[in-house]
C-alpha cells in the first residue's frame, strides 16, 4: 500500500526500464551519407509489438557543410512516415541533438506491431555530404 516505493506493472512499463533501444548502422563510418528511400530496413520483434517510438537520433561521424542531412522513419507495413518533422543534422554538426529544428515524432503514426518492417530514408543531404550514419531509435509501451 506504500506508493512512495511500489512499482506498477503500468508504471515499469513507462519507464526507462520498459524502453527497447536500437541502434542501426545506416552508412559505413568512411562513406558519404547519399539521398534514398530504404538504407536500411528494421524488422519488428515480437519483443516490441505494441510499442510506441518514443526518441530518435541521427548521428554522422564526419559533418557535413551547407544546408542539412534529413532522415525519415517509414513504417513500411502500415505505409505511413513515422515522423511529422524528419531528422536533421545541421551544416557543420554530428548529431540532431543540436539540431535547429528537433525531429517530432508523428503520434497517430508511432506504434508498431509484430512484423512491421520500418525503413531508413535519407531524404536529402548537407551539399559536402557527411561521412556515416548511425540512426537510435526507442520505442515504449503506451
Amino acid at each position: 500500500t506504500d506508493t512512495g516505493r511500489t512499482v506498477t506493472p503500468d508504471a515499469l512499463a513507462g519507464s526507462y526500464a520498459g524502453t527497447k533501444g536500437i541502434g542501426l548502422v545506416i552508412v559505413d563510418f568512411t562513406t558519404d551519407v547519399a539521398t534514398g528511400d530504404g538504407k536500411m530496413y528494421f524488422h519488428v520483434p515480437v519483443s516490441m509489438s505494441g510499442m510506441n517510438l518514443v526518441t530518435v537520433h541521427a548521428e554522422v561521424i564526419t559533418a557535413g557543410t551547407t544546408n542539412t542531412t534529413d532522415i525519415q522513419v517509414h513504417n513500411l507495413t502500415q505505409s505511413t512516415d513515422m515522423l511529422s518533422t524528419v531528422i536533421t543534422i545541421d551544416s557543420g554538426e554530428t548529431g540532431s541533438d543540436t539540431a535547429a529544428t528537433a525531429a517530432v515524432i508523428d503520434t497517430g503514426n508511432d506504434d508498431v506491431i509484430t512484423n512491421d518492417l520500418l525503413r531508413i530514408d535519407v531524404d536529402a543531404i548537407s551539399t559536402t555530404a557527411p561521412k556515416g550514419l548511425i540512426i537510435t531509435l526507442e520505442f515504449r509501451l503506451p
